[in-house]
């Protein structure tokens, strides 16, 4: 009877497979090594995004109260929001001017001891009066994004007036950052005018956060939550990352790991396309459309509810050549100055380009591989925030509030 199993052949199919399994296990091993030596060696600081355009020459400084209190935040999540109105309650709940900013608004170039913000020093000057003044600002700060800000806080204070700048630059921006939301994610907060395409495009970026069972790795779900949908390899993978986090602290960095990557990327992409920090920078014209159209919803907004606004295009180093080309930002101004037209006893225009001094002005990190540092036309040193606290709170007393801040 012929014999279907040569014994001899059975031995090297297992031995071939035994010979790919080792294979196998040794590119694992390599590969895991070798991740591992580049994380510890390269990407082992603990850096904060959000602050990667400052460069090592302008640090952030967020304004606080005569008692430490903050009067000033970025994320509207649960701690910085609470600090913050509880600071607000314990001065006796004052009636609120809301200053909306981006990273010029909490950056000091060359910061010495003591030295702080504008909004700080507009603090110190509103001491005394009825008004308290709180401040939110969000690097890259979209005018989507100031929108959301103004219908979210208008619900937790008094808003009296808002003082909001409007770059250029951040009319590039798309999109709300879950990372400043976290509060308006976890209350599912969404904005009311559902006729309105603005507020139907940011609604929906908000729920693509909300806890679902689809998407519940890209939401704020408190880690005390029980996770009843979790797979035996969800489980496993939670475990492995709990134990390997409390034993290795390069483990527990792999979040700046994708950050460096992604900011090595970006520089690559710069210098192979010839990319500087004074290249011209062209709107992109579906953007520019949304995010003028939101700052005209939050004017009209205010308008509606008796609030008074001031914008105001911002200083803007002036000793080199705009990133701009000069047509589109003559029309960026001009679009801006068009909306205060809407109502000249509420809405207030102010051109405050100019009024920082070039020595005043610092460097930023390079935005390529060529360079170690390039012209910084947004951050500017203490005295520059001293003027521009005088020249707001002079347009401020003058026009929104005669009687005093």
């Amino acid at each position: 009877m012929p014999s279907f199993f040569n014994r001899e052949s059975g031995k090297q199919v297992n031995r071939g497979i035994f010979m790919k399994r080792q294979k196998l296990l040794f590119e694992i091993i390599l590969g895991f090594g070798f991740a591992y030596y580049i994380v510890f060696n390269f990407f082992s600081g603990d850096r904060k995004f959000e602050d990667l355009a400052l460069g090592t020459e302008t640090v952030s400084y967020f304004a606080v109260d005569e008692r430490q209190r903050p009067i000033h935040i970025q994320k509207s999540n649960q701690e910085e929001a609470d600090a913050l109105l509880n600071g607000w309650k314990s001065r006796g709940s004052k009636p609120v001017i809301l200053f909306l900013g981006n990273s010029q608004t909490h950056s000091i170039n060359q910061q010495k001891q003591g030295e702080v913000n504008f909004v700080e020093i507009l603090y110190k000057y509103s001491l005394g009066s009825p008004l308290d003044v709180l401040c939110i600002s969000l690097p890259n700060a979209g005018l989507q994004e100031f929108y959301l800000a103004y219908e979210y806080w208008k619900m937790k204070l008094p808003i009296q007036a808002v003082v909001l700048p409007v770059f250029m630059d951040d009319l590039r921006e798309d999109g709300i950052r879950d990372v400043f939301f976290t509060d308006l994610i976890r209350e599912k907060f969404q904005l009311k005018d559902t006729a309105d395409f603005a507020a139907v495009k940011i609604n929906r970026e908000l729920q693509s956060y909300w806890p679902t069972n689809e998407n519940s790795k890209m939401n704020v779900q408190s880690e005390d939550a029980p996770v009843l949908d979790e797979t035996f390899q969800e489980r496993t993978e939670n475990f492995l990352n709990r134990k390997l986090e409390g034993r290795s602290s390069t483990w527990g960095n792999r979040s700046n790991v994708r950050g460096e990557f992604f900011n090595w990327l970006y520089k690559l992409r710069n210098t192979v396309l010839g990319i500087k920090a004074n290249t011209i920078r062209k709107m992109i014209p579906q953007r520019l459309q949304l995010n003028m159209h939101s700052l005209s919803l939050l004017v009209k907004e205010c308008v509606k509810e008796n609030k008074k606004v001031l914008l105001y295009i911002p200083p803007i180093r002036s000793d080199a050549k705009l990133p701009y080309d000069e047509n589109e930002y003559a029309k960026f101004k001009d679009s801006v100055r068009e909306i205060t037209e809407v109502n000249k006893r509420l809405i207030y225009f102010k051109n405050f380009e100019n009024i920082v001094p070039t020595e005043l002005w610092g460097y930023k990190a390079a935005t390529n591989l060529q360079s170690e540092r390039e012209v910084d036309y947004m951050h500017f040193q203490y005295k520059g925030h001293q003027i521009m606290a005088d020249s707001l709170q002079h347009v401020l007393e003058k026009a929104i509030y005669p009687h005093g801040i």
